[in-house]
């Protein structure tokens, strides 16, 4: 009659699990599912938010064109209360700005961004236009996936600039 371990068929099942459970992934990383898109984000400063109603933003690249609308909301700053026994606490405060978030198809290369702003009287304007590079972005890091290209505007009283 052979001789049988009564604890090596568990062990090697567990050795075998422990070797296989961390494949594909760098040890001690991880990546979640958080992820980003593609687009544009803007900050519209408060010495040109009066009477602004609308943006809308026209990225191209070689020839071809598309156009998204901004929805645009009160920008806020983050305004410290403090700690308390390791407790730290702060606090969102409107600062005068408006920001928003175009997702766009944005490609690895420069590109031509357009800015239209209508005002509460229906009336446009056409920004000077500007060059830019979008940026990608890795919300995991490099070795996880959700990778996205996006570009940071700014509009004040000098017009369109990126960030």
């Amino acid at each position: 009659m052979p001789f049988r371990a009564p604890w090596l068929r568990p062990a090697v099942f567990g050795g075998a699990l422990l070797l296989t459970g961390g494949c594909g992934a760098p040890f001690g990383a991880g990546c979640t599912a958080v992820g980003a898109v593609d687009g544009v984000s803007t900050t519209v400063t408060d010495d040109s938010v009066r009477g602004l109603e609308a943006l809308e933003l026209e990225v191209c690249r070689e020839g071809r064109c598309t156009k998204a609308e901004v929805a645009l909301s009160a920008g806020t700053v983050s305004v410290d209360q403090g700690c308390d026994d390791g407790i730290c606490v702060a606090s969102a405060s409107p600062d005068g700005t408006l920001v928003g978030f175009a997702p766009l198809d944005l490609p690895g290369g420069e590109v031509e961004i357009r800015a239209t702003v209508t005002n509460r009287e229906g009336q446009t304007r056409v920004l000077v236009p500007v060059r830019a590079r979008a940026e990608v972005v890795r919300p995991n890091g490099p070795q996880c996936p959700g990778e996205a290209h996006q570009l940071a505007l700014t509009i004040d009283s000098e017009g369109l600039s990126t960030r």
